[in-house]
């Protein structure tokens, strides 16, 4: 965890830019329209960085029908935000502000499919993971690392009618029973529980875990947000990476599967393979007798992953033997079944350096089609089309004058 602080600064150093004002190329952001989403039609939305080279740098939410070619930029497009964190849920995006009791403020596309606030912004705790429940609500918990601060606040967030519908706390310094603190990767629904994926970290600036051959996972009842316990694995790593929201998920039959890097520190590496174990469905414990070693398989280590359908997922294996965590390292992307235990290179799509955080995905709803940003060795965005059954990429629209792609959904209206 000892890169944490550099990328918290960086995180805090962006807002406070953008924080200076908030302004729009074709809307008021401030302004509230309705966003029923019922034409049956639809819109790809991106947030994007720009790099200033029409000017000042800021943050935006832009979209476009079509992604398979062309460009697209923010010129006449889209609404600038100081949001950093961006989550989906009942046809909106909500953009978080990184900040103390900063606002989250819903955004949709109103019936000509034109981006616009679709709700009023609600104050919300520091967000530093965030996860959907059922289709309605979301949940997100506070930025805590540190013994001297090692109290988490777990709120939950209704999307239909933008409000904070309660908290509850957990000091993640004493739920692990270790002289270590927890510090949660990201937060997913599992039936009617959440399932938080940690790390481990002593809490202490300049100190990094000397827990690196250990899967953990903390369970929270559901409304009630009450922690309930934290189960373990010994046969691979830690799973996901800080803000990056990925490294589990549970699938459409009711298993749930957790993926690991296994890669330790930069001074104690993992003894453990790089692997892909699985929690039954109605369990609280993980399966011993499922194990999928990824490394032994491919002679890689899982970077990221994001669930596509059914068994099938969309991952990123390291390339080289360099490996990252929030950022780092070369990966090449693969679709991994999960229950036929195979993974299936990704052909088209140039080898790559990873992108801060996590992927930047979108899968169509049928499974079919996966979208993927990514940043090519020119210094140049794209998104890449991918066709799962053959796995096969192709190049799609370039984004001109951005610096970063930092989300990528889909709305309907």
């Amino acid at each position: 965890m000892k890169k944490t602080t550099k990328y918290f600064l960086t995180v805090m150093s962006i807002v406070g830019m953008l924080a200076m004002g908030s302004c729009s190329n074709d809307n008021d952001p401030g302004k509230i329209e309705d966003s029923s989403g019922d034409t049956g039609k639809s819109k790809f939305v991106f947030v994007v960085f720009t790099d200033g080279s029409g000017g000042e740098a800021g943050r935006y939410i832009v979209t476009t029908e079509d992604v398979t070619t062309g460009s697209i930029s923010t010129t006449g497009n889209g609404i600038e935000t100081e949001a950093y964190s961006f989550i989906r849920q009942n046809n909106k995006l909500f953009g978080i502000v990184y900040a103390a009791q900063g606002p989250t403020t819903p955004f949709g596309l109103n019936a000509e499919g034109k981006l616009v606030q679709s709700g009023a912004s609600v104050n919300t705790e520091m967000t530093g993971v965030y996860g959907t429940v059922n289709d309605n609500e979301y949940v997100g918990g506070s930025v805590n690392r540190s013994k001297e601060s090692s109290i988490a606040t777990l709120y939950r967030f209704d999307a239909k009618n933008p409000k904070v519908l309660g908290r509850n706390t957990v000091d993640l310094a004493k739920i692990t029973g270790q002289e270590e603190m927890a510090v949660w990767n990201g937060i997913t629904q599992v039936d009617n529980k959440l399932f938080a994926p940690l790390t481990y970290t002593p809490g202490v600036t300049g100190q990094t875990t000397k827990y690196v051959d250990s899967t953990w996972i903390a369970v929270f009842d559901y409304p009630s947000l009450a922690f309930k316990k934290i189960i373990r694995d010994g046969r691979t790593g830690s799973i996901g990476n800080w803000f990056g929201m990925q490294g589990v998920k549970q699938i459409e039959d009711g298993d749930t599967y957790a993926w690991s890097t296994a890669g330790g520190t930069a001074t104690l590496k993992s003894k453990n393979p790089s692997a892909i174990i699985r929690i039954k469905k109605g369990q609280e414990e993980f399966d011993k007798s499922y194990f999928f070693n990824i490394e032994q398989a491919t002679g890689a280590k899982i970077a990221r992953g994001e669930h596509i359908k059914g068994s099938k997922f969309l991952m990123t294996l390291y390339a080289t033997n360099e490996i990252g965590s929030v950022t780092g390292g070369r990966v090449k992307l693969a679709i991994v079944d999960v229950v036929a235990k195979t993974v299936q290179p990704v052909t088209g799509v140039p080898e790559h350096a990873q992108m801060s955080y996590n992927m930047k995905v979108y899968a169509e709803e049928d499974g079919k089609t996966v979208y993927y940003v990514m940043k090519e060795d020119a210094g140049e965005h794209y998104l890449y089309v991918v066709d799962v059954a053959t796995a096969t990429g192709k190049r799609g629209i370039k984004f001109q004058g951005i610096a970063d792609v930092t989300s990528i959904t889909k709305l309907k209206y």
